[in-house]
């Protein structure tokens, strides 16, 4: 009988906290969008902690999957390491480098973010 409630009190819990998800996402951002331009609006705001976070996980992926996914008989043009800076550091380089570059905006950011890595953190 305990566990019939317990399934019970997390389906009633579930539809009674539904409604309220959509308070949590993030509105002001265009849906589909996943273009360079897209990303440096987000991240350029320094006071917008959950976009700051968003920027540095998806910065990270984006060279995880690089480096999961290149060929390990070939060096490397990607080379990160803690001497590379802090990740606030990497972002304000990437949006530095941006400015100069605004050509790629419309681009995928993934593919911005490669080229912006093998640019500024090419392997020696």
């Amino acid at each position: 009988m305990n566990k019939v409630r317990m399934m019970l009190l997390v389906v009633m819990l579930g539809v009674g906290i539904a409604p309220y998800s959509s308070v949590f996402s993030q509105v002001n951002l265009p849906k589909n969008d996943a273009s360079t331009q897209a990303l440096v609006a987000l991240c350029k705001d320094l006071n917008d902690v959950d976009a700051q976070n968003f920027c540095f996980g998806f910065g990270e992926g984006v060279y995880q999957s690089y480096l999961a996914n290149r060929n390990p008989q070939l060096k490397p043009n990607i080379c990160l390491s803690s001497e590379s800076g802090t990740r606030e550091a990497i972002l304000q380089a990437f949006l530095t480098w941006n400015q100069s570059h605004s050509q790629f905006n419309q681009e995928r950011a993934a593919k911005t973010l490669i080229r912006f890595f093998s640019e500024q953190y090419r392997c020696r």
